[in-house]
């Protein structure tokens, strides 16, 4: 009776493993079947980059970027230049302002609502401010036909330098103060001084030094109309933001370039040396461009130092990385032209007209008209 009664106990608790277990595994399956299944992250597509629709010989030259998807378009026929918003992604193109005049330089300001355009006519040549509906905003009578070299502060955009050759060896530079439509000479002795803050800019003064081997680093003041010279041994340089970086012949290679990266101004953080390029013995310096502040520096790099009177030279667009003093290269392109990159730092205009488009993550490159 005590081995039937022990048995049966046996049974009972097999019996309840074996429903326990199956239980268990029902609940497994149920929670199995109830998790989410995972859905692979699409592919990122390429961006589709569109043509800008225009005849190649009504095409003078993209002017820059007006925002991270449009760019401004300067398009014309005979004595009579236009204005357009080109959408890069939609190939949606708005004319914004016909000059009714031949469009020799034109700049956007750091805002993006206004261009500075210079207009060559029957009647002589001027400046006129426009916003981006084409309404002038300002003009300014000018006593040159020729080409003038503007500035715009972009930390005060009441303020533009222009500049112009008076004669082959005479210079004019000034400063156009959009408030009182008067332009004030500044000191400087060179064709292209840049603004460094709402008051202050620099410049380089090569000392008459054709192949610019030599040269001092100068800060102008507007308020006092005074210079200081800040640096000597300083060929030429780019600024943007808080990012300084000064161009140097090396003394130890004489294939070489050095770039002095500052950041902020005058605050030595690293150096470099490139492959140096002239032309005719005079120095060429690189395209550099910035996005924005803190953000890497791109240019346009010869991957061996070359004599572009002698041959065309093989370059490259690449980021400058000054901590490994080496330069990351992204693409090789057809020729040293220059650079511009949009603020989202995603791709970047290249070309002597602004012609192409640098896609910088997909490490493309695309036209924008479509050539013969």
């Amino acid at each position: 009776m005590v081995i039937r009664m022990e048995s049966k106990k046996k049974k009972v608790k097999i019996l309840n493993l074996v429903i326990l277990l199956f239980s268990a595994t029902l609940f497994l399956i149920s929670c199995t079947k109830k998790q989410p299944t995972e859905v692979p992250e699409p592919e990122k597509k390429a961006l589709s980059y569109k043509e800008i629709p225009i005849d190649y010989e009504s095409f003078r030259k993209v002017i820059g970027w007006m925002s991270d998807e449009e760019v401004l378009v300067h398009t014309g026929e005979i004595n009579n230049d236009n204005l357009s918003l080109f959408n890069i992604f939609t190939g949606e193109i708005t004319p914004i302002y016909e000059a009714e005049s031949i469009i020799l330089t034109a700049i956007i300001s750091e805002d993006k609502q206004q261009v500075l355009i210079q207009v060559v006519g029957e009647n002589g040549g001027e400046l006129r401010i426009i916003d981006k509906s084409g309404s002038v905003m300002q003009m300014l009578p000018l006593e040159t036909k020729g080409f003038v070299n503007v500035n715009w502060n972009p930390a005060n955009k009441n303020h533009i330098f222009i500049s112009y050759y008076q004669s082959d060896t005479e210079i004019v530079v000034g400063n156009w103060n959009l408030e009182t439509n008067e332009v004030v000479s500044i000191p400087s002795a060179s064709l292209t001084p840049m603004w460094y803050s709402a008051n202050l800019y620099l410049y380089v003064d090569n000392n008459d030094d054709f192949s610019l081997e030599t040269g001092d680093l100068y800060m102008g003041d507007i308020r006092t109309n005074d210079s200081l010279r800040l640096k000597s041994q300083v060929s030429d340089f780019f600024v943007h933001e808080d990012t300084f970086i000064t161009y140097t012949p090396s003394d130890f290679a004489d294939d070489e370039l050095l770039l002095n990266y500052q950041y902020p101004f005058m605050v030595d953080q690293s150096f470099m040396a490139i492959p140096k390029v002239t032309m005719n013995d005079r120095l060429v310096f690189p395209y550099l461009s910035q996005a924005a502040r803190n953000t890497p520096v791109y240019g346009v790099f010869a991957k061996e130092a070359v004599q572009l009177e002698l041959k065309t030279g093989d370059f490259e667009f690449g980021k400058l990385n000054f901590d490994h003093k080496t330069i990351e290269p992204i693409l090789d392109l057809p020729d040293n032209a220059p650079i511009s990159i949009a603020k989202n730092g995603k791709y970047s205009l290249y070309g002597w007209r602004y012609e192409s488009i640098i896609d910088i993550e997909q490490q493309t490159i695309y036209s924008l008209i479509d050539m013969p």
